[in-house]
Parts: structure tokens; sequence; C-alpha cells
């Protein structure tokens, strides 16, 4: 007589053992899965950086060709400021220093689109480019 609410209470901590693992499966297939997606998502990223860093280094040589080509034409810093599109007036000495400030303004990497990876690059490399040419030709600046 006492054997049936026994066997009553084990089949229901037995059930509700079940249930408790059931769950915990449940959860760590969830865990499990997230991870997944989370290492998907990495991985994804990761081929896309390579992607735009391939990207940006061909970018670079094709900008790079274009500069140095402008960079030969020129025989002095005013030559060069015009060529960039920065407007030098007459020439003289003060005018070269503020339109060499407005290059520096207009084509600094910080400044520039950071969604748009070719104006990034372009102005990377002019802005080097200015800084070269400025060592290059600082005693006529």
């Amino acid at each position: 007589m006492c054997i049936l609410p026994i066997q009553a209470e084990e089949a229901k901590k037995l059930k509700l053992m079940l249930r408790r693992k059931k769950a915990e499966n449940i959860r760590l297939l969830e865990i499990e899965k997230r991870q997944m997606q989370r290492v998907e998502e990495m991985r994804e990223t990761q081929k896309k950086d390579v992607e735009n860093t391939n990207l940006k280094e061909q970018m670079r040589f094709e900008v790079r060709k274009e500069l140095s080509k402008v960079e030969m034409t020129c025989h002095d810093m005013a030559s060069l400021l015009c060529r960039l599109g920065i407007t030098v007036g007459d020439g003289t000495s003060h005018e070269v220093r503020v339109a060499y400030r407005k290059a520096l303004l207009k084509f600094h990497p910080d400044r520039s689109s950071q969604s748009d990876l070719r104006q990034q690059v372009e102005a990377e490399e002019t802005f080097k480019l200015i800084s070269r040419m400025k060592d290059k030709y600082l005693p006529t600046l």
C-alpha cells in the first residue's frame, strides 16, 4: 500500500530530472549554435578585411603612379599645389605657405571619407607627397 505513492513520487522525480536534462541539453545546443555563428561572423569579417586591404593596396599603387607623374612635372611647391587643385595666387613665398597649409588640410587622411576607400588612399598618398615635397623645397618655402 505504501509502494504506490513511493513509485509515483519516484516517477515524478524522474520526469522532473528528464525535463531538466532536456532543458540543459537545449541550452547547451543554443550556446554552441551562438558560438558557431560568432566564429562564422569573425571569419567573414577577416575575409572582408583581407579583401579591403588588397583593394587598398591596388588603389595605392595606382594613386602613387599618378602622383609620381605629377611630382616629375613639378619643379617647385607652387606648381605642385596648382597641379593638386590648390590656388597659389602670384606665387610669393607667403602665398605658397598659405596654399601649402590649405593643401595639408584638404588632403589630411583624417579628414577624408572613411567609407570611400579610394578617397582615403588618395588623401593619404597626396598628404605624403606634399610632406615630401615640403622637405625637398624647404629652402624655397
